[in-house]
C-alpha cells in the first residue's frame, strides 16, 4: 500500500514531521517497504489491518500514534446524495446473500469520458497506480481513499437484469486483461441476461468495459465473502488491488461513504444519478469488547492507571465506559467500525501496549529453570550437519511438510494409492495440503525445478526436517531426515554428490563405510536402476542411499537435467557424533 504524503497531509494535521512518522510507524503499527519524497509504502504482507488499505485508515492510524487530529468528518447517511424513495431501482437480483451480503448499484447518466485533472493524476501516480480516464480514475481514487473497491460498467452494454450469483458450469468470460476465464460453480460472478459480465470482486469483463463512447455507467459497490473470493482469485490466478481489499474485509459504513463520494465526483462535470438499488442490511454490527485493567497490567507487565488506558482508548477512536468490579476497573469498549481486527480483550491489550511502546516494556527473565529436552543431542548433531554442509557450498532450504498435487503426480501416486501409502490430514486447507511428505527429495526436486527455470546451472541444496509415515501397525510415525539434492552441467551429478558425502563423513567422523555398493531390486520406478547406491556402517548395516532420480520422474517436472540425491534418517547413538541412518 503506497500512501501519498501530500494526500495524507490533507487528511491529518500531523503534529510531528514526516520523518518522525516514518520512525514511529514500524515501532507502533507496521513495517515499511519504501519511503520516498512522494509516498510511504506500507508492508502489508501477512498483516490483518484492513483499515490500512485506505488513505483514511492510514490517516486515523497516523493521528493515533502521534496524538494528532484528523481533518475530515465521517459522512452520515443523511448527507448522502441519493434518496431511494424518490429514485427508481436498478433491476438487480442477489441470489446468494451468504457470499454477497451487501450489494449496491447506481446508474449515472450524462457521463463524458475524458482525461483526469492534473490533481487526480498526481494522487493516483503517487499511490503507485496509473491514470486511465476520468471514469476509471474516480473508482481508483475512491478505493484508495476509502478502501472500498468500485467497478463501473458501461450501462449501454448491459442488457436486462443484473444478477449476482454463482457461476454455472461451462460459463466463460473475457476479463479486462483480454484473457478468457472459466470460473467454476463455486465462484461468484456478476451477470446480465447474456451471461457473466464480471468475476465478482476481482475483475470486470471486456464486453462491458467503459470506452470513449460511454455516456452512462452502472457503478457497483459490494461486499463479497473474503474466503470465497480469495479462493477464486487463486484458482484463476487473478490478483488485483481490488481483490486485495475484498480479501482483507470491508465495512458497510465505508462502502456507502465511498459510493456517495464517487457519485458526487461523477456529478461535478455533469453526471446525473438516475437510479439506485441497495440490497442487504446496511448497518455494520457494533462491537463492544470488555477490557480489564488487572488483565492488561498482568499481560503487559506495566502498572497502567485507568486514566492512561482511557487516553489510549480515546486515541484509538474507541468509546470506553468504565465500571468497578471487585476493586478492579473494567471498561466496556465500543470499537470503531473500521477496526475489523479488534474482537477480543487481548486485541485491546495489544493496542494499549503498542501505543505505550513495546520498546519501553522492560525485559524480564523467565521464571523457573530451563531444562534441556531429552533430544537435545539430536539438535546439536543437526546443527553440526548443517554447518558442515554449508561449509561445503550447499544451500539450506525449507519446504512444506506436505506433497503438492504436482509432486503426487510425479511420484505416480493416484488418490487411491496416496490414501493407502501416505499420512493424510483430517482437515486439509486444500487439495494441495492433503498428504504429509514421506520423503524430502520430491519437494527438493520442485525447488531445483524452480531454480533451473530461473537459469541457475549448478544447484546443490539440502534440508533436514521431519517426514511422516505409517509403521507396521498402520500408526502415524515421524523422524528427522537429512536429504541433499544436486544437479550440475555434467552427465553424472552422482559423482559430485558422492564426494560431498565422503567429505562430510570424514569431517564429522560419522563412521559410515565408504565402501559403497549398488542397491538392487527396490524403488526402480523412482531411481535410476544402475545409479542407486547403498550406505552402510562399518559392520555392514544398511544406512541409506545415494541415487539418481529416474528420468520419468524428472520429466514430470520438465527437467532436462540429471538430479542426484542423498537421503538418510538421523538417530542419535550414545555418542552424539555417531548416528545410524536408515530408510
Amino acid at each position: 500500500m503506497k500512501v501519498s504524503i501530500n494526500w495524507l497531509n490533507k487528511l491529518v494535521n500531523l503534529n510531528v514531521s514526516i520523518e518522525e512518522l516514518v520512525r514511529l510507524l514500524p515501532l507502533r503499527t507496521i513495517g515499511l517497504k519504501e519511503v520516498t519524497k512522494n509516498y510511504i509504502e506500507l508492508d502489508m504482507k501477512g498483516y490483518n489491518r484492513a483499515d490500512l488499505l485506505s488513505i483514511r485508515g492510514v490517516a486515523y492510524e497516523a493521528a493515533t500514534i502521534t496524538g494528532s487530529n484528523i481533518l475530515f468528518n465521517e459522512p452520515q447517511e443523511a448527507e448522502f446524495v441519493w434518496n431511494q424513495e424518490s429514485l427508481p431501482e436498478v433491476k438487480v437480483d442477489v441470489l446468494n446473500l451468504k457470499l454477497c451480503p451487501f450489494y449496491c448499484i447506481a446508474k449515472i447518466e450524462g457521463i463524458k469520458v475524458d482525461k483526469s485533472s492534473e490533481d487526480w493524476v498526481k494522487k493516483i501516480e503517487a499511490s503507485g497506480m496509473r491514470s486511465v480516464n476520468n471514469i476509471a480514475d474516480v473508482t481508483n481514487l475512491v478505493m484508495l481513499e476509502y478502501g472500498q473497491p468500485l467497478h463501473a460498467f458501461d450501462a449501454g452494454k448491459v442488457s436486462g437484469r443484473v444478477s449476482v450469483r454463482l457461476a454455472s458450469q461451462g460459463e466463460t468470460l473475457q476479463t479486462l486483461d483480454g484473457k478468457v476465464r472459466q470460473p467454476d460453480t463455486s465462484d461468484m460472478v456478476i451477470t446480465d441476461k447474456s451471461g457473466p459480465i464480471a468475476i465478482a470482486g476481482i475483475m470486470g469483463g471486456k464486453e462491458t468495459e467503459v470506452s470513449n463512447y460511454t455516456s452512462s455507467i452502472l457503478l457497483e459497490a459490494a461486499i463479497f465473502d473474503p474466503v470465497n473470493l480469495r479462493q477464486t482469485a487463486t484458482k484463476l490466478n487473478l490478483q488485483s488491488e481490488a481483490g486485495k481489499r475484498f480479501q482483507h474485509g470491508l465495512t458497510k459504513t465505508r462502502l456507502l461513504q465511498a459510493l456517495n463520494a464517487a457519485i458526487k465526483m461523477y456529478q461535478e462535470p455533469g453526471g446525473k444519478l438516475t437510479a439506485i438499488s441497495i440490497v442487504g442490511n446496511s448497518q455494520d454490527q457494533q462491537k463492544v469488547v470488555n477490557l480489564s485493567l488487572s488483565n492488561l497490567n498482568a499481560l503487559v507487565g506495566i502498572d497502567f492507571t485507568d486514566k492512561q488506558v482511557e487516553e489510549y482508548l480515546s486515541r484509538l477512536y474507541c468509546k470506553p465506559a468504565s465500571y468497578s468490579s471487585n476493586g478492579n476497573v473494567v471498561w466496556e469498549v465500543t470499537i470503531p467500525y473500521w477496526r475489523l481486527d479488534i474482537n477480543i480483550e487481548e486485541d485491546l491489550i495489544e493496542e494499549v501496549a503498542r501505543l505505550y511502546g513495546y520498546e519501553k516494556i522492560p525485559a524480564k527473565s523467565l521464571a523457573g529453570e530451563y531444562k534441556p529436552k531429552g533430544d537435545q543431542k539430536q539438535f546439536v548433531l543437526i546443527r553440526k550437519l548443517k554447518d558442515a554442509l554449508v561449509s561445503l557450498g550447499l544451500t539450506e532450504v525449507q519446504t512444506y511438510s506436505f506433497y503438492s498435487t504436482r509432486v503426487l503426480n510425479a511420484l505416480g501416486l493416484t488418490k487411491e494409492k496416496a490414501d493407502k501409502r501416505l499420512v493424510k490430514l483430517a482437515n486439509p486447507m486444500s487439495s494441495e495440503t492433503e498428504y504429509l511428505r514421506e520423503s524430502l527429495w520430491p519437494n527438493l526436486l520442485e525447488v531445483i525445478d524452480r531454480n533451473v527455470r530461473l537459469d541457475f546451472k549448478d544447484i546443490a541444496i539440502f534440508e533436514i526436517g521431519k517426514i511422516y509415515y505409517l509403521n507396521e501397525k498402520d500408526e502415524t510415525s515421524e523422524k528427522y531426515v537429512l536429504t541433499v539434492a544436486l544437479t550440475n552441467n555434467t552427465d553424472n551429478p552422482l559423482v559430485e554428490l558422492e564426494q560431498i558425502f565422503k567429505t562430510a563423513n570424514q569431517k564429522l567422523d560419522l563412521k559410515i563405510s565408504e565402501d559403497l555398493e549398488k542397491e538392487k531390486g527396490a524403488n526402480l520406478e523412482l531411481f535410476h536402476p544402475t545409479r542407486l547406491i547403498q550406505l552402510k556402517t562399518g559392520r555392514g548395516k544398511t544406512l541409506g542411499r545415494l541415487a539418481e532420480i529416474h528420468k520419468r520422474v524428472t520429466d514430470k517436472f520438465s527437467l532436462d537435467k540429471r538430479v542426484a540425491v542423498l537421503e538418510v534418517s538421523i538417530v542419535i547413538a550414545s555418542d552424539f557424533r555417531n548416528f545410524s541412518c536408515f530408510l
